[in-house]
């Protein structure tokens, strides 16, 4: 006669008492050592029950993983994304102000950043006739693009400002461009105010001082 128990067969002994302790009839076997076999394989087959993932449940976290990002990615392009282009085009801006500055004086030569509203773009350029506005044949060391450039999209100048171009370099008779001196003294000092297409608009405004200092702030478009 057998007993079985979890799926594994036992064979129906009789218990007899001894001295020694309770025994299972002619297997020799103690009743505590036939309770931990028969413990090792219920829990062997539990853990064989627990293994893994079924294919429902891995085809729900795909669809909560895919339900996120729709929601992520979207939120992500109107609130954030804008903002860290408007960041990125400023300090672009700022970090080539301070370049022609530093090559100016190194070089002993006149350099410039002449800024175009209907593209949306700037160059820096060396100023070689010193005229603090870039002239066809000088040489352009880099060209800037903000709306219709890789990076920038979100960002335009701010037309709002200036003389609706948002850029405010005035005093020479030029309107859009200014260069450094040999001694780091910017002809003229202005304002370049750019914004993002966030709604409502954020804005930076990029300053450059008399005495050739560069900073930048924020304002509301």
């Amino acid at each position: 006669m057998w007993l079985t128990s979890g799926g594994m067969n036992i064979p129906n002994v009789f218990i007899r008492f001894s001295p020694n302790g309770a025994y299972i009839g002619n297997c020799g076997m103690k009743i505590a050592e036939l309770s931990g076999i028969m413990s090792l394989h219920l829990t062997s087959r539990l853990i064989k029950a627990k293994g893994g993932f079924t294919l429902v449940e891995l085809m729900i976290v795909i669809a909560i993983i895919v339900i996120g990002s729709a929601i992520a990615i979207p939120a992500y392009n109107i609130t954030i994304k804008p903002t860290a282009e408007l960041n990125g085009a400023a300090r672009q801006l700022y970090s080539d102000i301070q370049l022609i500055r530093l090559r100016a004086v190194s070089e002993n030569r006149r350099y410039g950043i002449d800024f175009d509203s209907t593209s949306d773009d700037y160059i820096v350029f060396e100023d070689a006739n010193g005229d603090f506005e870039y002239d066809a044949g000088e040489t352009i060391l880099k060209r800037v693009q903000f709306s219709a450039g890789l990076g920038y999209g979100r960002v335009s100048f701010d037309a709002n400002y200036g003389s609706g171009d948002g850029v405010t370099f005035t005093g020479t008779g030029v309107a859009n461009s200014f260069s450094f001196s040999t001694r780091a003294l910017p002809s003229p000092n202005g304002i370049v105010y750019l914004k993002n297409n966030k709604n409502p608009p954020e804005g930076r405004m990029v300053n450059v001082n008399s005495m050739g200092g560069v900073r930048i702030q924020k304002y509301n478009p």
